[in-house]
């Protein structure tokens, strides 16, 4: 089964699945992640580790380069 074609939200265009990369130290790369909660500092590493992270799809919009992300619950 092929996913639904999404269509952008301002200008009506196609949308292109892709993602958003995150460097870190030592340019360490990953997928960006949705994080429940607030955020809260921790003394070590910047912030606490979370509850509930879940990866992020983002989608590009042709027309007018619109972003749209989600962070779909994984099946179980």
């Amino acid at each position: 089964m092929t996913a639904p074609e999404l269509e952008c939200c301002k200008c009506h265009a196609p949308m292109h699945p892709g993602y958003l990369l995150e460097e870190g130290h030592a340019n360490e790369r990953s997928i960006t992640a949705w994080v429940e909660g607030q955020p809260q500092k921790s003394f070590w590493m910047g912030l606490k580790t979370p509850r509930e992270k879940l990866a992020t799809r983002t989608y590009r919009c042709t027309g007018c380069g619109y972003l749209e992300s989600y962070a779909p619950t994984p099946a179980a």
